[in-house]
Order: C-alpha cells, then structure tokens, then sequence
C-alpha cells in the first residue's frame, strides 16, 4: 500500500507546477501613465479597461470628463480582465405601469450593477491589436464611439 501511495505522489508531483515557476508577462505597451500589460490569444494582443478620463464619482458626477493624468498604482496597469460597462437604459421595457423612477431604482441598485458589471466608473477603453505588432507597424485605425443618448 505504501509503494503504491509513493508513485501517485511521484506521478502527481510530476505533472504539479514548481512553486516558483516564471510566468511570461503578456505583451506590453508603455504610455505616459506606465506600462499597460495585456494578453494574447490567437495571434491577437487585448488590452482591456484602459481608464480615459477619472471615474465619474463622487464631486465628478455629472461633470465634463477629467483627464487620466496620474501615473497607474505600481507604474503599471494590467489591463487583462471585463471592463465595468456603463449604466444602460432598457428601452424595450414598457414602463407605462411602473411608478415613476422604478426602473432607474433598480439599475442603480449596487447589487444590479455588480451582476451585469454595470457602473458610473466606466470610461475605459480597449485596445486590440496583431500579435507582434511593434511601434514602427503601420496598421489601419478603427474605433466605436458610443452614443450617450437616444432621440426620441
């Protein structure tokens, strides 16, 4: 019994990565704020959530946008994970039967945003890019604005 508890372990401590195992950083880009890390996936680098303007919280609601001019936390950013989309409004609800700002309530709820990755600290943007792109690379520029609004 021993001997065969001895090769599972040898077995399975062949297949565990080592504690100090180096990882290879993703690609990386350097800005003004720092180094903005991002991934890779076949054949494409991602960089996601890259803050544009200061979060619009707090003395900030409903102001113009602030420029992002401080240096990121630890001089880099890994920009690696689902950026916070921003508050949307459900214009396919018919709200004729609700109470007046119900349905505002509820998509400001704290508990909403957190389940759909919704909130007022969202303008970021994302980069993607060919793997092995470099800085004399001379590649077309497509870019999405997004609306702020509906005409009615």
């Amino acid at each position: 019994m021993r001997s065969l508890i001895a090769c599972c372990l040898t077995i399975a401590s062949a297949f565990a990565a080592p504690v100090h195992e180096a990882r290879a950083l993703g690609p990386s880009v350097q800005v003004k704020n720092g180094t903005v890390i991002g991934s890779s996936l076949l054949g494409v680098d991602s960089f996601k959530g890259i803050p544009f303007a200061l979060p619009p919280i707090g003395t900030l609601r409903l102001k113009p946008p602030q420029s992002y001019n401080t240096q990121y936390p630890g001089g880099s950013l890994t920009a690696t994970g689902i950026p916070r989309s921003c508050p949307q409004q459900l214009t396919s609800v018919n709200t004729t039967g609700l109470p007046p700002d119900t349905l505002d309530l509820l998509l400001g709820n704290p508990i909403v945003q957190a389940v759909t990755n919704a909130g007022e600290d969202c303008l970021t943007l994302n980069v993607q890019r060919p793997s092995g792109t470099t800085a004399s690379s001379k590649l077309p520029v497509i870019f999405w604005i997004y609306g702020g609004g509906e005409f009615v």
